[in-house]
């Protein structure tokens, strides 16, 4: 697990890209986690989300993909992700 310490506008930078946390944790380090291709970043033992490199963006923790099911008239199903806060 690697570290990084928020700037005083909330962001950090890893891999030549600035993602924005928080102003609040300005001046605090996070944890980073590597996951393969996403990396989960910490405050102590918090989860706060996770960067994912493919779209150059932070997920925060709090808002999660939910599958849903959605049927057509001709009976196809789609499965599409639906982003709620908790």
């Amino acid at each position: 697990m690697g570290s990084r310490k928020v700037n005083g506008c909330g962001q950090i930078h890893w891999e030549n890209e600035c993602y924005f946390l928080s102003r609040s944790l300005a001046g605090w380090n996070v944890g980073l986690q590597s996951l393969g291709q996403a990396v989960n970043v910490w405050f102590g033992q918090l989860l706060l989300g996770q960067i994912d490199p493919s779209s150059a963006s932070f997920l925060r923790a709090d808002i999660r993909p939910q599958k849903t099911l959605e049927r057509h008239e001709n009976n196809q199903q789609n499965v599409t992700e639906v982003y709620t806060m908790s």
